[in-house]
């Protein structure tokens, strides 16, 4: 079945579903303060419309969304949901471009965006609301730990599903030219032996999030000296200061130049993806979604062509990586009805809804009762299991503190412009590493 008939039947599916269902709270049930814009009561007369904007867009999601969206409305009179779906090429700067002009209610703040938003004070504190919620009883635990990632006590965002990173492996390359599946980053580069005619084997990504490919690294090396930004060292220290750091971008730009292909220079999410599926890249990095993705487009998990493994460890044995980044819903601040907004979000978070939308994006649940679906714990999602049972592969909850998180938003474009003139030869690894422990190590960006 393809992608888009399947998600169509999934829609279908949804619509009768929230229709038939009783759980569906109104618009005007969640808690209200005295402010004004937490009291609205649309009516048929004065009907209210929440403009919702999503990051990812894509036939995964959006046509579930849209669903969501129509049974809400049937059972909630004088509520129309208005979903704005862009392209993700286009997605930051819509986003933004519609937070400034204060013309939208629900916001998905990926990448830099949300530190941002919540420094300028475009995001709304929901945590009162947002407890009183059917919702909120039924998310995992750390979900509602997410929930309060910035600051303890106040939700800037509730999240819609885990992306934790996995690599993904061309097992019949590998198997082909006698090369054992990398288990550290050493193996990586070391794998480059298996190379031939524009098969290469790591898909680098170059294009925006570049920097992440760095942080991979140097965590690796780092591990587990970090605190719970990720961005730090036990002692407070930053990250990009230590001697580990300049080994790790050392062997990563080794890995550029002789293991990866020229093109991913420019890659980004889509073309890192394409460049795994059709064989120019054999082993990539990358979020849960990507298992539906590499199914449609190159074969079914259960022939045996290629396998999920944990992402690579450095010398310590360890590996780590940010959790959960992107994946969740804000209201802003200048919502001017945000019961209503809640509401919406209210319906979305609880099942059957979430645990559809989860199914069909491929990310991993937020509520307990999507959690014990088979579906998250067998074939390719079996790893995720298995990286939850490691010790030694550290999880981090996104960038933590108001300072840092302000840091890291104003800081992300820089990281991935630097990235770019590493890989050109523009800068050294030396120089990158300085700019970078100057950035997000000076005595402003630490609480």
């Amino acid at each position: 079945m393809s992608k888009l008939n399947s998600t169509r039947k999934a829609a279908a599916v949804v619509a009768s579903l929230a229709l038939a269902f009783g759980g569906i709270s109104a618009a005007t049930s969640s808690a209200a303060t005295v402010a004004k814009d937490w009291s609205c009561k649309p009516t048929k007369a004065k009907p209210v419309t929440v403009r919702m904007i999503e990051y990812f867009a894509g036939p995964a999601r959006t046509p579930l969304l849209n669903s969501f969206a129509r049974a809400y409305e049937a059972k909630t009179p004088g509520v129309k949901i208005d979903l704005i779906s862009p392209s993700q090429a286009d997605s930051p700067a819509k986003i933004t471009q519609l937070i400034q002009a204060k013309n939208v209610d629900i916001v998905e703040p990926a990448g830099s965006i949300y530190s941002q938003a919540v420094v300028a004070g475009q995001l709304a504190d929901i945590a009162k609301q947002f407890k009183a919620t059917k919702a909120y009883k039924f998310l995992t635990p750390f979900t509602k730990e997410m929930a309060e990632q910035t600051t303890k006590g106040k939700i800037y965002g509730i999240g819609n599903g885990y992306y934790t990173k996995a690599s993904f492996v061309r097992t019949d390359r590998f198997k082909a030219a006698g090369v054992a599946i990398p288990k550290t980053w050493e193996d990586v580069y070391n794998a480059k032996s298996m190379q031939k005619d524009n098969q290469f084997v790591y898909a680098m990504r170059g294009a925006r999030a570049a920097h992440s490919q760095a942080l991979f690294v140097i965590h690796a090396y780092l591990a587990p000296n970090l605190n719970v930004t990720g961005l730090q060292t036990k002692d407070g220290k930053t990250i990009f200061a230590t001697p580990e750091a300049k080994t790790a971008l050392d062997l990563l730009l080794k890995i550029w130049k002789e293991a990866a292909p020229a093109a991913s220079i420019s890659w980004g999410y889509p073309e890192m993806v394409k460049g795994f599926h059709t064989g120019v890249a054999n082993y990539l990095i990358q979020d849960n979604e990507v298992i539906q993705i590499v199914e449609e487009n190159f074969e079914p998990y259960s022939k045996g062509n290629w396998a999920m493994a944990q992402i690579p460890k450095g010398p310590g044995g360890y590996s780590a990586q940010f959790i959960g980044a992107g994946g969740l819903w804000s209201i802003t601040e200048s919502s001017k009805c945000k019961n209503v907004a809640l509401g919406f979000l209210d319906y979305i978070t609880q099942d059957p809804q979430h645990a559809l939308f989860a199914r069909a994006y491929g990310v991993g649940p937020v509520t307990t009762t999507a959690a014990k679906d088979p579906f998250f714990k067998e074939g390719a999602w079996a790893i995720y299991s298995q990286i939850n049972a490691d010790p030694k592969e550290l999880k981090y909850s996104g960038v933590r503190g108001p300072k840092l998180t302000a840091c890291y938003g104003k800081a992300y474009a820089t990281l991935d412009t630097d990235m770019a003139k590493l890989f050109t030869g523009d800068k050294t690894t030396t120089q990158v590493l300085k700019e970078w422990s100057d950035l997000l190590g000076a005595a402003d960006c630490v609480d």
